[in-house]
C-alpha cells in the first residue's frame, strides 16, 4: 500500500537486497519470522523474528542476507505524515530521535510482539477500508509503535550498567570522532592522540565493547560512505576517492577491493 508520504510493505526473503543506500523518511521493521542483516549508520546486526528496527531517516543502511522463511512488515513513512495528525512537534522529534550510539534494534517479548503485530495488521486494513478519517487511525497506531519502541528503549538503558563504563565512554567518542574525521583520519593513533589515551588502550576498548578491531570501525565507516557515494552520486570515481582523502585513485581501489571484494568500477555495475 503506498500514500505520497506513507507505504506498508510486507515483505520476504523474495524482497532485493537494499544496497547501502540512505533515504529522507523514517523506516520501521517488525520481524515475523526469520531473519536478515542490517547495517544502519555504524552498527550492523541480525534482524530476527520478534525484533523491531527504526532506521531514522538520512541514515546510511542495507538490507541483506535474507533467510528463506524472513517475514516481516516494514512501514515507511515522512516526519510530515504524522505532523498532520494529533501530536505536537517537539513530541513527535522526540519519538523519532533514535541515538546514534545504539543498534536501533530489541527484541520484543512475547506479549508486546503480538500487540505491535496487530497494529501493523490495523493499520493494513484501515488502508484498505479507506472507512472516514482512516488516516487519522493509521496515523495513532504509529505513534503507538513509536511509543513502544521508546519505552523499550527506555527500560534497556534504565537496565543497563554501560553508561557508567569508561570503556563504553571511551568507545562513544570514538565513533563520534571516526563520524566527523572518518575522510581526514585513517589510523587508530590519530584517534587515540585525539583522546589522549595510547593507541594500545583504544583498540583494547574497542575490540571489547564492540567485538571489531578499532581500524575495523575506521575502515568499515570510509567503505560505507564510499559504497553510497559510488551508487548515488554522480561523482567519477576519482573525485570519489578525492573526496575520501585517498592520496591516489589506486590506493583508493585497492583498499575498496579489500573491503568489498570487488572494484569500485564493478561496484558501480551491480544491480
Amino acid at each position: 500500500m503506498c500514500l505520497e508520504d506513507f507505504i506498508l510493505l510486507e515483505i520476504d526473503n523474495t524482497t532485493k537486497t537494499v544496497g547501502v543506500t540512505r533515504f529522507s523518511f523514517t523506516t520501521i521493521l517488525l520481524c515475523i519470522s526469520g531473519q536478515l542483516d542490517m547495517i544502519v549508520g555504524q552498527h550492523h546486526y541480525s534482524l530476527k523474528a520478534q525484533d523491531i528496527s527504526i532506521i531514522p531517516a538520512e541514515s546510511i543502511n542495507s538490507l541483506s542476507s535474507f533467510s528463506d522463511d524472513f517475514k516481516a512488515y516494514m512501514v515507511v513513512f515522512k516526519s510530515d505524515f504524522l505532523k498532520k495528525g494529533f501530536v505536537n512537534s517537539s513530541i513527535l522529534e522526540e519519538l523519532l530521535f533514535i541515538n546514534p550510539e545504539y543498534p536501533p534494534v530489541f527484541e520484543l517479548d512475547a506479549a508486546l510482539f503480538e500487540s505491535n503485530r496487530y497494529k501493523f495488521e490495523k493499520i493494513k486494513a484501515e488502508y484498505y477500508k479507506a472507512s472516514p478519517f482512516y488516516l487519522d487511525m493509521i496515523r495513532l497506531y504509529l505513534i503507538q509503535i513509536l511509543y513502544d519502541y521508546n519505552r523499550v528503549c527506555e527500560i534497556c538503558l534504565l537496565n543497563s550498567t554501560t553508561s557508567m563504563n569508561r570503556q563504553f565512554q571511551i568507545v562513544h567518542k570514538f565513533r563520534k570522532l571516526v563520524d566527523k574525521h572518518f575522510a581526514l583520519f585513517r589510523t587508530v593513533k590519530e584517534y587515540s592522540d585525539l583522546l589522549h589515551i595510547s593507541p594500545k588502550y583504544l583498540s583494547e576498548c574497542v575490540k571489547q565493547q564492540t567485538g571489531f578491531s578499532a581500524i575495523d570501525i575506521i575502515h568499515q565507516k570510509i567503505t560505507l560512505e564510499a559504497e553510497f557515494l559510488l551508487r548515488y552520486s554522480e561523482l567519477s570515481i576519482k573525485e570519489i576517492a578525492t573526496a575520501l582523502s585517498f592520496d591516489t585513485l589506486s590506493h583508493f581501489s585497492r583498499f575498496f577491493k579489500a573491503q568489498k571484494k570487488c572494484t569500485p568500477s564493478e561496484y558501480r555495475l551491480l544491480p
